[in-house]
């Protein structure tokens, strides 16, 4: 099943990206629509799996975890799903992805300190099914460019695709 993205989604999505917490009167105001028009729209997005939730930006160094690194997790073929979700059930797990390459598993691990950090490590390289990891140490994360204003001028350049695939893999 596909249905159409338009200028309108397009709009509301760049305001949600702005500030996922803008209630619908602003969105409806600066749009020049109703309320119930964008409630509506809203719900079609989340429906396509193209909005998924509204989230809060943390900084995690300021959260007093201060020592983070991306692993890059090589392990069995057959075991791919069981690692991540035992990393996914990690307290000290923030972020994994499945990926190609020699090592299919990328995950950001964060710690207060080094030694939690090295302990983190040590603890998931001992899993059974992990052949072998590469860590990335992050020196530091404030040069990034936030991921919502690269999203914005995606949204803004690129022309959106007039059908979405809504079937899930």
């Amino acid at each position: 099943m596909s249905r159409g993205l338009d200028y309108v989604d397009r709009m509301i999505l760049i305001e949600l990206i702005r500030n996922s917490r803008v209630s619908l009167r602003s969105i409806a105001s600066k749009l020049n629509l109703g309320v119930s028009t964008v409630y509506t729209r809203i719900k079609k997005l989340e429906s396509l799996d193209i909005l998924r939730g509204f989230t809060a930006e943390v900084d995690l160094a300021r959260l007093g975890m201060s020592s983070q690194a991306f692993i890059e997790i090589k392990s069995r073929p057959q075991t791919i799903s069981e690692v991540i979700e035992v990393l996914l059930s990690r307290d000290d797990v923030v972020e994994v992805y499945e990926t190609s390459g020699d090592y299919p598993i990328l995950a950001k691990v964060v710690a207060p300190d080094d030694v939690g950090l090295a302990k983190a490590i040590e603890s998931i390289a001992s899993h059974k099914d992990i052949v072998d990891m590469r860590v990335r140490y992050i020196f530091q994360t404030g040069k990034t460019i936030r991921t919502s204003e690269r999203l914005i001028r995606l949204l803004q350049a690129t022309p959106l695709p007039t059908t979405i695939n809504t079937r899930r893999p």
